[in-house]
């Protein structure tokens, strides 16, 4: 993963003081991004498809960010998966609590839509 630089907020170091960072952020990765154990993350390649107007959005991005496309999609991926992880969870309990109180889901629809009628008055 490769530091974010953003253009025109400061001058961006060159030369020996960028080699450093990469040096301090590959040990950062080494030392709290790895699976507990120690063991390197085992990884694949694989293939994707992107239309041409989606892979040039994804590169103009990486470039923007100073990281590869691999690492941007990566992240997206993790975003996603995240994301989903996080839903399923408000789902869950959102049904353990309708449960609990014993609401069915035409209860909701039914007090979705009242309320509705009642807004429009």
């Amino acid at each position: 993963m490769k530091l974010p630089r953003i253009k025109g907020l400061i001058p961006w170091p060159s030369g020996k003081i960028l080699e450093l960072l990469d040096n301090i952020q590959s040990l950062y990765v080494y030392f709290f991004q790895r699976p507990k154990g120690g063991k390197k993350m085992k990884s694949s390649t694989v293939n994707i498809s992107f239309s041409d107007d989606l892979l040039k959005k994804i590169d103009r991005v990486a470039r923007e960010e100073s990281r590869s496309r691999s690492e941007l999609i990566r992240e997206a991926a993790r975003g996603y998966i995240d994301r989903k992880r996080r839903w399923k969870q408000i789902f869950d309990f959102g049904k353990m609590n309708a449960s609990k109180k014993g609401i069915a889901e035409a209860d909701i629809e039914t007090e979705i839509a009242g309320y509705r009628r009642e807004k429009k008055k």
